[in-house]
């Protein structure tokens, strides 16, 4: 083997300086110092997550929006059951006379002129149940005028049978009404039950029971 021969196998035996993984190595480190300074710090990139959650408005993950629990609805109102129920609507004949005399006496106010005037209204319009109780009112309180009225139409000389309170001609409410009117000081209400005595004395002498009863009045 000569020596050329023999160097060339020595040289190919010799360790040779390979110099692939360490430039590898050293890409690989420079790469990551170049991330590291590149990447936000974990504060930075937190702030950052935060804004971008602000800006993205809120997520279906937080169940609702904010202040959807702060607005509490309004309870529905209960069914108002103390209120009363509304008071049964009058309709008898006499309603309104009824009503008129409940005012007056609820107020303290009894004016027996304006309660005649309404009877003899009510009367004039056919309303004759409220024309009774206005007049029977009024005579009672003290208006011999009333009474002078309900002594006229009960008394058979003088009653009207199509528009008379009473629905017959009756001695015993003609004196007592004639009686009243009399005392509240009615000149006509004199004149008128002295004639009723007159006639009543005569009926009672024929028989007629009725004029009988009523003549025990005067005695």
């Amino acid at each position: 083997m000569d020596e050329e021969q023999v160097e060339n196998e020595l040289a190919d035996t010799r360790p040779q300086r390979r110099g692939g993984p360490w430039k590898l190595i050293v890409l690989v480190v420079i790469a990551t110092l170049i991330g590291v300074w590149l990447v936000p710090g974990g504060d930075d990139a937190d702030r950052a997550e935060d804004a971008s959650r602000s800006a993205a408005g809120p997520s279906i993950l937080d169940g609702a929006a904010p202040g959807v629990h702060d607005r509490t609805a309004p309870a529905p109102p209960d069914a108002d059951t103390s209120a009363e129920p509304p008071a049964p609507v009058d309709t008898r004949p006499g309603a309104r006379a009824r009503a008129l005399i409940a005012d007056m006496r609820a107020s303290g106010d009894i004016r027996t002129g304006a309660v005649f005037d309404a009877a003899r209204e009510a009367q004039a319009n056919g309303e004759l149940a409220d024309a009774y109780l206005l007049y029977f009112f009024a005579a009672r309180e003290g208006h011999a005028g009333a009474a002078l009225a309900l002594g006229t139409q009960a008394d058979p000389a003088s009653r009207d049978p199509g528009n008379s309170v009473f629905e017959a001609a009756d001695l015993t409410q003609a004196h007592k009404w004639y009686q009243l009117a009399a005392e509240g000081g009615d000149a006509e209400a004199r004149n008128r039950l002295a004639d009723l005595r007159r006639r009543v004395e005569k009926m009672a002498a024929e028989g007629d029971p009725q004029a009988q009863r009523v003549a025990l009045l005067w005695q």
